[in-house]
């Protein structure tokens, strides 16, 4: 077998190693074909986006590079990609920061993450369960002044669920909107439930009617304890 067979042997071999690793690929000339290069450009725009997620723009920028000049087709902005990227990466460790800090009860610092990844980007998935468990528990721990945008942001993702509305129901109470509070605790009563739940709402109206805060540090601890 003459070199040339054998060269081409020894690439077919390492085939899959130097489109996983185009980093080889570009040390061996000899092993570069117009499809391998192609393969190994996809390689390349997966490592940049990774680097783009961790904020390593120039790393990224140089991989898109790259990437297009193995394969002509890749046709996009390799800044604007990598600065894009980068963006989402940071929007998702906010919102992952905001998951662990409510985990711990640490509510002001979710509240934080959470808005911060919304003002990056507006789309930001923060789910409804997630603004909801912030503003009861944030109420619960007497918070409900920090908390009360959280309930507000879940009431806008959704307005008809009668446990979120429930949960602003405390809040407004706890901080004073008694009229609010009512019109909450009365959405949740009429909505399908539990009755022994119910019938604590409606108390809960009743005393807030006659200007009665029920929100002691007694009831509040037998719902921390439910």
């Amino acid at each position: 077998m003459d070199f040339d067979n054998l060269l081409h042997s020894g690439c077919n071999l390492l085939n899959n190693y130097l489109i996983a690793h185009p980093e080889a690929l570009e040390e061996l000339q000899s092993c570069q074909t117009p499809s391998r290069l192609m393969l190994g450009a996809t390689t390349l725009v997966i490592q940049g986006e990774k680097l783009a997620r961790n904020d390593d723009i120039n790393g990224a920028v140089a991989k898109f590079n790259k990437a297009q000049q193995w394969d002509n087709k890749l046709k996009f902005d390799s800044q604007a990609r990598a600065k894009e990227l980068a963006n989402q990466g940071k929007v998702e460790h906010l919102v992952d920061e905001g998951n662990s800090r409510l985990q711990e009860k640490k509510f002001k610092e979710a509240l934080a993450a959470y808005t911060e990844a919304l003002k990056l980007d507006p789309k930001a998935e923060v789910p409804a369960d997630s603004w909801n468990t912030l503003c009861w528990d944030g109420s619960l721990q007497k918070q409900a002044a920090d908390v009360l945008p959280a309930c507000e942001k879940a009431i806008a993702l959704a307005p008809e669920d009668g446990d979120i509305r429930d949960s602003r129901g405390l809040a407004r109470a706890l901080t004073g909107n008694y009229q609010g509070a009512i019109e909450d605790f009365e959405a949740y009563i009429a909505q399908p439930g539990d009755k022994d739940s119910k019938a604590q709402r409606q108390r809960w109206v009743k005393d807030l009617r006659a200007g009665k805060n029920p929100f002691t540090d007694a009831e509040l601890e037998k719902l921390r304890n439910q």
